[in-house]
């Protein structure tokens, strides 16, 4: 791990076992031999054992954006501050009590005259301290969206991720953003959540952790996604630990893949019905969740865990994006009458002030939130509007029995993946294929009834604004 100044080059002390963090300027030296904290290594095994299979249903909860310059909001519609100052309106208005400031310091004895005068500044410049929060994964899409709105909202931002993910220039066709990071973080941070040596002190001071790092793939060894999605959560965890960092949230990141395909009495799916997983990497989210919970029940670290349904938004290139590239090429669009199936989704913007928004909630700690908009659209809605934004002809025809249509997505995905490790694109992983044709429908009732308002409800609208910011950059 190296610690850099912003703008300035990596340094590292000559001297064995002692790290030198370069921060606005002040350079502290800490030692990387400092005693960790006592703690049991637990087995995946372990948690067969400990929990069941319903998400959270087993844990019990301790008591307790400067904008990318080629993107523009479009005129009508207003500012995240100017919409919702995120969080900090709510608590100004009472609606939620807001997390104790830092410890006030002792009073000094001398002069007495110092003690009465000096001592109410200094906490209250304590109290109005930016709240320090560590970014896992920031320079990809969603953590490069959690960097920008942290920023606009005054946090300090440490942003972490793989040296390799800092290197070079911003790649908009691989969501990959090391030079909008490094403009706008405060610190940066090259670690590799596998590798616990390069994790040594990154948690430090921190306020609040995002831990967004993930492998998001289906067609990949799951040794890779256990690695990383599992045993790396482990890691951030152990870490937090061992530096006894007095963390107030760890937002963790997984996903609604986690309740597989949910049967018809489990629609609109909500937190509490079973987890089900039926590809790997939603199986790997699930034991990431698992963990969480354990280092959260034993540990008494404050957690919050958010699944995020299909997040869609500018700079993202995995899924929609090439959804998208392949409607443009065809003359017309249609779709069977039967695919009403729900299209469940949400903006990333607001992924990230949900996990704002929920750190910072005391009644939040110890639980879980789907986060999806207010959309409720179906396939059908979907395939429609694609075809009212490329001017296309649509087509509604007459209901086609979706064993048939399961069976066609099937073969096609899988015979996409054998041509794809040609060098060819596949148009959807061959695991993803899994659950095509259910009815992935979420409920939001959970999250909004904290109080928390979408700046992107509507689907339809905020994926006007992503697909200009394709056609901006050459990418539709």
């Amino acid at each position: 791990m190296a610690y850099q100044e912003k703008g300035k080059g990596e340094r590292r002390s000559g001297r064995k076992g002692v790290r030198r963090v370069v921060r606005k300027g002040v350079r502290k030296e800490r030692r990387a031999d400092e005693s960790p904290r006592e703690f049991r290594t637990e087995t995946v095994s372990d948690v067969a054992t400990e929990v069941g299979t319903e998400v959270g249903a087993e844990r019990q909860p301790t008591a307790e954006h400067q904008p990318m310059a080629e993107y523009q909001p479009t005129a009508e519609r207003q500012t995240m501050a100017e919409r919702q100052p995120v969080v900090r309106s709510e608590l100004a208005a009472g609606k939620h009590k807001e997390s104790e400031g830092p410890a006030k310091p002792e009073k000094p004895r001398k002069p007495e005259k110092i003690q009465k005068v000096e001592e109410p500044e200094m906490s209250e410049k304590l109290q109005k301290r930016s709240p320090v929060l560590v970014i896992t994964g920031a320079c990809g899409f969603i953590g490069s969206w959690a960097v920008e709105v942290a920023k606009k909202e005054g946090w300090k931002v440490r942003a972490c991720d793989l040296p390799s993910a800092f290197a070079g220039r911003d790649k908009f066709g691989k969501a990959k953003y090391p030079q909008l990071v490094r403009k706008l973080a405060d610190e940066v941070v090259e670690c590799d959540v596998t590798k616990p040596e390069t994790l040594r002190g990154i948690f430090d001071g921190a306020d609040y952790v995002f831990h967004i790092a993930a492998i998001l793939k289906y067609d990949v060894p799951w040794e890779l996604l256990y690695n990383v999605n599992v045993e790396g959560t482990k890691n951030v965890f152990e870490e937090i630990i061992r530096r006894g960092v007095d963390v107030k949230r760890v937002v963790v990141w997984s996903t609604n893949g986690v309740y597989g395909v949910p049967e018809k009495n489990e629609v609109p799916i909500r937190e509490g019905n079973p987890a089900k997983p039926v590809t790997r990497y939603g199986l790997s989210k699930f034991l990431q969740e698992k963990w969480a919970w354990i280092y959260h029940r034993k540990h008494g670290i404050p957690v919050t865990v958010i699944r995020p349904t299909a997040v869609y938004g500018p700079r993202e290139t995995y899924m929609f994006l090439n959804f998208l590239k392949t409607l443009k090429k065809q003359k017309f669009l249609f779709i069977p009458s039967n695919l009403s199936f729900g299209f469940p989704s949400v903006h990333a913007i607001d992924v990230v002030r949900s996990a704002m928004y929920l750190s910072q909630l005391k009644e939040a700690d110890g639980e879980d939130y789907i986060i999806n908009d207010d959309s409720n659209l179906s396939a059908i809605d979907v395939m429609r509007f694609a075809a009212e934004v490329f001017d296309k002809p649509f087509y509604l025809l007459p209901p086609v029995p979706i064993e048939i249509l399961r069976g066609i997505v099937f073969v096609s995905s899988f015979i996409s993946k054998l041509v794809s490790k040609f060098g060819a694109r596949a148009d959807m992983e061959f695991e993803f294929s899994f659950m095509f044709g259910y009815d992935m429908s979420c409920s939001n009732e959970k999250l909004k009834s904290t109080g928390f308002k979408f700046m992107y409800p509507d689907f339809k609208e905020g994926m006007k604004e992503t697909v200009r910011w394709y056609q901006d950059h050459g990418l539709l």
